[in-house]
């Protein structure tokens, strides 16, 4: 399983259209994605306009067909007016454990 944490950052003045765009690109992945195991957005308890982005994927090619996808591509430039600055990504090749 690949594992995603993408920490993003709206401009304060349009936190709500950064959310919305937030909305919108989820529900896209999760409509379009088949190897999408999970995508989730959390807000930071900090920072009002500090999110992050955990993803779940089958594989590397899921995350590489999503990163691709007509929908993502979209999603993103879409963002791009309220980023207060670039995102942060880190990708981990993870194997779930119980305890």
């Amino acid at each position: 399983m690949i594992t995603v944490h993408a920490y993003v950052h709206a401009l304060p003045a349009h936190r709500d259209a950064y959310l919305e765009g937030l909305r919108a690109l989820q529900a896209a992945t999760r409509a379009n994605d088949p190897g999408c195991l999970r995508y989730e957005f959390w807000a930071s308890i900090d920072d009002p306009n500090a999110f992050v982005c955990v993803e779940e994927w089958t594989d590397m090619d899921a995350l590489t067909a999503h990163l691709d996808a007509p929908h993502h591509i979209a999603g993103s430039a879409a963002l791009d007016p309220y980023r207060s600055r670039p995102g942060e990504i880190q990708i981990f090749q993870s194997t779930p454990i119980g305890l």
